[in-house]
C-alpha cells in the first residue's frame, strides 16, 4: 500500500481554509458594505478566474518537467502577498484589479500537488490518497466558509491572518523526493477497463465537474444577494455554505474510500441530478430549516463530480501534471463563467431565482450529454 506523506492533506486543509475564508469575506463585504449590485458579485470570480485557468492549464504541464513541490510553494507565498493587498481595498473595482494575483497563486498550487499525489500513489490506492486529500482540503473550505460569519465582523481586517497560514504552509509543503521524469510505478493494472473506456469517462467527468463545481460556485458569490433580500444576515450565509462545504467533504471520505462509484455511469450521473434538484430549492429561497438538508444532498452530488474529474484525470500513467492542470483548468472556468452568467440573467430579469435555476439547468444539460458518451459502455 502506497502511504502518501502527511504533509499533503495538512496542505491542502490550510490552503483552502486561508483561500475560502478569504473569499467567503470578500463577496459578503462586497456586497453589505460596498453595495455590489447582482451582476457585479456575478463578475467578481471573472478576474480571478480567467488567470487561475491560465496558469492550472501551463503549470500542470510545467510540472511534468521541473519540480511540482516547488511550483506549490511559490504559488503559496504568492497568496500570501494577495491576502495582505485585498485587506487595504475600498472599491469593489479595487478587488477586480486584484483578484488575477489570487488566480495565478492558486493555479501553480494545486495542480502540481493533485499530480505528485498520482506520483506517489500505486494502483490500488489512488482513489483513497486522492480522497484524503480531497477531504482535507474539502474541511478546510467547509471550515473558512463556516467562520466568516464571525469574522465578518472584523472585515477586511480579518485578511493578512489568513494570508500569514498561507505563508507558514510553504515549508511545509514536502520536499521533492524525485525528478518527475524518473520511472513510477504504473496506475494502471492489467484488469482495467480498456484505454476508450477511460477517455470517455474522463471527458464525463470533464462536464460533469464543470457545471457542479459552477453551482457550487453559485452559491459562493451570490448567496449574499439573496441572504440580504431576506434579511437573514452573514450567519445564515455561512451555516448554509458551510454545511454544503461539508457535507462535500464527507463525500469525498466515502468516495475515497469505496470504488463502486467507478466507471458506473448510473450513479455517477444520479448523484449530480439529485444535487442539482437540491440546490435549486436553496436558491428559491428555502428557510434554514429546510436549506440545510437540501444543502447535505448538494453537497454530496457536488463532491462525487469532483472526486471523478480529478481520480479519471490521474489515472494514467503518462501526463499526470497535463491531465491535473486541464481538471483544475475546467474546475476554474466553471467558477467564474456560471456565475457571472446566472448575475447577468439576474440583472437582466429581476428574479432572484434566475442563478439558481441556470446553474440547475446546466447540472442537468451535462447529465444528458453524459449519458449520451457512457451508455454504451
Amino acid at each position: 500500500m502506497a502511504r502518501v506523506s502527511a504533509r499533503f492533506p495538512i496542505v491542502g486543509f490550510g490552503q483552502d481554509f486561508s483561500l475560502f475564508a478569504v473569499w467567503a469575506i470578500l463577496p459578503l463585504w462586497a456586497k453589505l458594505d460596498a453595495k455590489a449590485t447582482p451582476l457585479e458579485l456575478g463578475a467578481l470570480p471573472l478576474f480571478g478566474g480567467i488567470p487561475y485557468v491560465v496558469s492550472a492549464f501551463f503549470a500542470g504541464r510545467l510540472s511534468d518537467r521541473v519540480s511540482r513541490t516547488t511550483l506549490a510553494r511559490i504559488g503559496l507565498a504568492l497568496f500570501a502577498l494577495f491576502c495582505l493587498l485585498a485587506s487595504r481595498i475600498t472599491q469593489v473595482w479595487h478587488l477586480f484589479a486584484l483578484s488575477p494575483l489570487s488566480g495565478f497563486a492558486n493555479g501553480l498550487i494545486w495542480p502540481a500537488l493533485q499530480a505528485k499525489m498520482g506520483d506517489e500513489s500505486g494502483p490500488h490506492d489512488l482513489d483513497r490518497n486522492l480522497g484524503l486529500f480531497s477531504v482535507s482540503w474539502c474541511l478546510g473550505k467547509a471550515l473558512g466558509f463556516y467562520l466568516a460569519g464571525p469574522l465578518k465582523t472584523l472585515g477586511l481586517d480579518a485578511l493578512p491572518a489568513f494570508g500569514l497560514v498561507s505563508l507558514a504552509l510553504v515549508p511545509v509543503v514536502p520536499r521533492r523526493s524525485a525528478h518527475p521524469s524518473a520511472p513510477r510505478a504504473p496506475l494502471i493494472p492489467h484488469d482495467a477497463p480498456s484505454a476508450p473506456v477511460r477517455a470517455a469517462y474522463l471527458r464525463a467527468a470533464w462536464l460533469a465537474n464543470f457545471a457542479s463545481y459552477g453551482l457550487g460556485a453559485t452559491f459562493t458569490f451570490l448567496y449574499p444577494d439573496l441572504v440580504a433580500r431576506k434579511g437573514w444576515g452573514a450567519t445564515h450565509y455561512a451555516l448554509v455554505t458551510g454545511t454544503l462545504f461539508l457535507s462535500q467533504t464527507a463525500a469525498f471520505f466515502l468516495f475515497g474510500r469505496f470504488s463502486g462509484w467507478r466507471y458506473r455511469w448510473k450513479t455517477f450521473v444520479a448523484w449530480q441530478a439529485l444535487s442539482g434538484a437540491s440546490l435549486l430549492v436553496v436558491g428559491l429561497g428555502a428557510p434554514l430549516a429546510a436549506a440545510l438538508p437540501a444543502a447535505v444532498l448538494g453537497g454530496a452530488g457536488l463532491g462525487l463530480a469532483y472526486a471523478g474529474s480529478i481520480y479519471y484525470s490521474v489515472h494514467t500513467d503518462v501526463d499526470r501534471g497535463a491531465r491535473a492542470g486541464l481538471h483544475e483548468a475546467f474546475t476554474g472556468a466553471s467558477n467564474f463563467v456560471v456565475p457571472l452568467l446566472g448575475g447577468a440573467l439576474q440583472s437582466l430579469t429581476g428574479l432572484g431565482v434566475a442563478p439558481y435555476a441556470f446553474a440547475a439547468a446546466l447540472v442537468c444539460a451535462s447529465a444528458a450529454m453524459q449519458i449520451r458518451l457512457l451508455r454504451r459502455y
